[in-house]
């Protein structure tokens, strides 16, 4: 076992059913929240340093404990124990637009020998990570993604319901490459979460993963910002014709884009998978899922948070400006969701 345990940075609605789901484990990994904001670290320590998940709207809420803690919001905070201790293994659940923030002040503590997953929606984390954080790629940490399939919500801090049992996720490594450093304990982490209970995760390899995301991505990228211009539910998407006369065209940008990555060259039926009509298919069935749902970019809006914009839609934006594709549609909601942000 990883005697470095695993660390969870975030504990929005993901990131506390991942910590939960892993205590759940029955031999469960040392697990250590790290905790950015002073109230939320003293609200943690007043209640035994428990997280608590409702499964199903009319669950009963089940608390897990054994929980370790550092407060990393302060690097000069006398709260923050074992602050030189290297992290091996971390999940990060923290908005994609403050992931870079987020990790800066562990950013010591991350190496060779770290593996960092990331369960977030949006693409472009890891060039940023990359850019700002860990420049050198003989010291840089292994990354993984983690896509969750679950309806999940803060009911209040520490506190998170899932709306079902009937979720799903999938962890894979970006690009299948460990370092030989990393290797165990990107193992251990691969292993445990493929064991926890509640988020029920498989893995996949690279190239499967990566197409997931890109279908989720697509999703995102009619669903969230419209939803925030608008302040409606998701399935509004689905009701009102304006907007389904909007689909077809946005989702025409997102396929010429896909089509064209490099990693998915030389894959058979990529034109086929990434096309309007696979990613319209793929738009509808999720619209259906989630109609009543809010989606997170529209409570971002409402809440004068800052939005995952730039990672969803602008990752599609700045793709296809690197292979010389327009997107004028994603570049205008880009511009309309900053423009909204910075009315608050």
């Amino acid at each position: 076992m990883n005697a470095h345990g695993i660390h969870v940075i975030g504990l929005g609605s993901i990131g506390t059913v991942v910590a939960h789901s892993l205590r759940c484990i029955p031999t469960p990994p040392p697990v250590t929240l790290l905790l950015h904001r002073e109230a939320i670290y003293q609200q943690f320590l007043a209640r035994g340093q428990r997280l608590h998940l409702q499964v199903g709207e009319g669950g009963s809420s089940v608390g897990s404990a054994g929980y370790d803690v550092d407060f990393v919001g302060d690097a000069n905070n006398s709260h923050r124990r074992s602050a030189a201790a290297p992290i091996r293994s971390l999940i990060v659940a923290v908005k994609a637009c403050a992931t870079v923030s987020a990790l800066r002040p562990i950013q010591h503590r991350l190496g060779r020998q770290s593996t960092i997953c990331l369960f977030q929606n949006g693409l472009g984390q890891i060039e940023a990570l990359n850019k700002h954080l860990f420049p050198d790629p003989l010291t840089r940490p292994t990354y993984m993604f983690g896509i969750m399939r679950h309806s999940a919500y803060i009911k209040s801090p520490l506190d998170a319901v899932l709306a079902g049992r009937h979720g799903s996720g999938a962890i894979g490594v970006v690009g299948d490459q460990v370092s030989a450093e990393a290797s165990p304990h990107c193992r251990d982490l691969i292993d445990r979460l493929v064991a926890a209970p509640i988020i029920r995760c498989t893995e996949m390899p690279w190239i499967e993963l990566r197409q997931a995301q890109l279908l989720k991505l697509s999703t995102n990228c009619m669903v969230n910002p419209l939803t925030a211009l608008l302040g409606v539910h998701n399935g509004a998407m689905l009701e009102n014709a304006e907007l389904r006369r909007m689909q077809r065209p946005l989702l025409g940008e997102i396929s010429s884009v896909f089509c064209q990555l490099p990693e998915l060259q030389g894959l058979p039926d990529v034109q086929a998978r990434m096309s309007v009509a696979a990613l319209e298919e793929q738009l509808i069935s999720n619209i259906q899922k989630t109609a009543g749902n809010s989606s997170s970019m529209c409570e971002d809006v409402r809440a004068g948070r800052a939005t995952e914009i730039e990672f969803i839609n602008g990752w599609v934006v700045r793709q296809g400006q690197e292979m010389g594709i327009a997107c004028p549609i994603n570049r205008c909601l880009v511009q309309l969701i900053l423009a909204r942000s910075r009315l608050q």
